[in-house]
């Protein structure tokens, strides 16, 4: 799995712009576990991400393969090693 970053939170991930994830294959996954996983070794990014009770973030914003997760199954829409995922902070203003 591809988890492409936004310049805010590069720093906390060595300045990679892109970080690779392999999931084990034989066990299903959710984007949310997949943040956890992340946060292994990037704890500042699973901060940012999600919230205590691992839910995604309301300031975020979380695409796996192009679809925006609030509108599939949030932080229970499923992923694989074939997902790419792009996270974004929810943009706000007039």
């Amino acid at each position: 799995m591809l988890i492409h970053l936004p310049s805010a939170l590069r720093r906390f991930a060595r300045d990679h712009e892109v970080v690779e994830l392999r999931l084990p294959a034989d066990v299903r996954m959710t984007i949310g576990d997949a943040i956890v996983i992340l946060g292994r070794d990037y704890p500042a990014i699973r901060q940012r991400v999600l919230d205590d009770q691992n839910n995604i973030r309301r300031h975020v914003n979380v695409f796996v393969n192009g679809e925006n997760v609030r509108f599939m199954q949030g932080g229970l829409t499923q992923v694989s090693n074939d997902s790419e995922v792009w996270i974004y902070p929810a943009l706000s203003g007039g």
